[in-house]
């Protein structure tokens, strides 16, 4: 379907540099991780809006610089997006830091991302996350938020339940207690992920979508300590420590599980 900028105007968005503020907004939404507008004529897709602006809440305008199916070389595959921000300084500038390869991807999922760090279910809402970013990570891993498992269940529990993990959110309150350069290997009771058994690493945590069900040791040692994570957080008194092991986490209903560098040293 090729995009024409009258199209794009009647919808409320911009192409090229052309602005519509009087346009009424036009509903955007993610299938997947692929943006899908419905236009007058059918439904344009994350590649027919290549050089769209999107005027999200806040008056901030974003632009969709290229989009393009990209897969980690094995079955999992997802839509990419190369996105720029307006500044009042810079002009546009990308939304991402830039990755090895020079790309600057970022990834769009359905729903929205609470103030807890979760992400709700909102088919009407939408997220976008650089590819640095932990949904965008949990994504990579397999865990798709709007798909079920082989039991029928909802992936969603096992994603926000990825989210608390990869950003050590112990609480579940939206807290991050990592840094950049921390290993963790990753696994989870629906076999998406499978332990890689590290040498080095140990159980670190049981998680689930409200945060650590427990938690053998901290990732970060110089973030905060096992007694400290008890008293900040009620709900972990009794469950750090040796106590802590696969066997009690799975049994106080854990979804991923993670092994890290008990010294807390980062991996190289």
């Amino acid at each position: 379907m090729r995009t024409t900028r009258a199209c794009i105007a009647a919808l409320g968005l911009a192409l090229h540099g052309l602005s519509i503020a009087a346009a009424p907004a036009a509903p955007l939404r993610a299938e997947g991780t692929e943006w899908v507008l419905q236009a007058p004529g059918g439904s344009l897709r994350s590649a027919d809006l290549v050089g769209a602006e999107l005027r999200l809440a806040g008056g901030a305008v974003l632009r969709i610089d290229s989009a393009q199916r990209v897969s980690d070389g094995g079955a999992r595959s997802w839509w990419a997006h190369e996105l720029s921000v307006q500044t009042d300084l810079q002009g546009w500038k990308p939304l991402c830091a830039p990755h090895s390869d020079g790309t600057h991807y970022a990834v769009v999922l359905p729903g929205r991302e609470q103030a807890d760090g979760s992400l709700a279910d909102e088919p009407a809402s939408y997220a976008v996350s650089c590819t640095s970013g932990a949904l965008a990570k949990c994504l990579r891993m397999g865990y798709e938020p709007w798909q079920t498992t082989p039991q029928g269940a909802s992936m969603r529990g096992t994603y926000n339940a990825c989210l608390r993990m990869v950003r050590a959110d112990y609480g579940g309150h939206g807290l991050a207690y990592t840094e950049n350069g921390r290993q963790i290997d990753v696994y989870d009771t629906q076999g998406v992920q499978q332990a890689d058994m590290l040498p080095g690493q140990a159980f670190e945590a049981g998680w689930s979508e409200s945060g650590a069900v427990c938690v053998h040791h901290v990732r970060v040692a110089h973030k905060l300590t096992l007694a400290e994570l008890e008293s900040l957080y009620p709900t972990l008194r009794g469950r750090v420590g040796e106590v802590c092991t696969e066997a009690f986490a799975r049994a106080h209903g854990a979804l991923t599980f993670n092994r890290s560098n008990p010294s807390g040293a980062v991996a190289r």
